[in-house]
């Protein structure tokens, strides 16, 4: 069996699928959730509207909320290789998350920024 374009010495018949992402590639979003040049008048109508997600967004979306257990499970799945892995799903598990405050992410999209409830 082949996993992350090398060959394993797994049979695919002893190969067990413990996690099957959930991915969303339509999902209901609120009128207040989304961005006012989203807001037409179907939307108005609506109260919100159906959102196709690609396929990567859909991963994003999925690996956000993910269990730490299930994220493991791919990154420890043998010949795991994290430049294939984000080609297939765009999800960069290198990638460090920076954490910052609201001056600071307005500070570093140069703009002010105000939160809806």
């Amino acid at each position: 069996m082949r996993m992350f374009n090398k060959e394993t010495n797994i049979k695919r018949s002893d190969f067990t699928v413990k996690v099957y992402p959930d991915l969303k590639i339509c999902s209901w979003v609120s009128k207040k959730d989304l961005p006012e040049e989203e807001k037409t008048k179907e939307v108005e109508q609506m109260g919100g509207m159906l959102k196709t997600l690609t396929y990567h967004e859909a991963w994003q979306e999925y690996w956000t909320r993910a269990s730490e257990e299930d994220k493991e499970w791919f990154t420890t799945l043998p010949n795991f290789d994290s430049n294939i892995f984000k080609e297939i799903t765009s999800i960069d598990i290198n990638q460090e998350t920076e954490e910052m405050t609201m001056e600071e992410v307005c500070k570093a999209l140069g703009k002010t920024i105000k939160i809806k409830k």
